[in-house]
């Protein structure tokens, strides 16, 4: 019966449900990153008047917003541009978008 259990579960690891892209964060940014060691770590969200920080498509306030950040929500970042942080989806390496580096603190 375990056996079972274990090949339904591979079964679905495979599917196409399980392959789909992340829920939350479903629109590829505009602007690749790259990797820049300079910035690369782990950040935090400061904490704001507003109560979150919008993630974008790129780095500049020009782009649309896809997301938001919490106050010590801690994030991956891969690469920065000028003032902004390129964030990446640490499980998958997938680039999630782009905040503002005034408003995060390296942890």
């Amino acid at each position: 019966m375990t056996l079972g259990i274990c090949g339904a579960l591979v079964a679905f690891s495979t599917s196409a449900l399980a392959q789909a892209p992340n829920p939350y964060y479903p629109i590829r940014p505009d602007v690749p990153m790259q990797f820049n060691g300079r910035c690369a770590g782990e950040y935090a969200a400061l904490g704001l008047s507003s109560g979150v920080l919008n993630i974008r498509l790129g780095p500049g306030t020009n782009y649309s917003v896809i997301g938001n950040l919490v106050p010590n929500q801690v994030i991956h970042v891969m690469d920065c541009q000028g003032e902004w942080l390129g964030v990446q989806n640490r499980r998958n390496g997938e680039q999630i978008g782009w905040v503002h580096a005034r408003y995060m603190r390296r942890v």
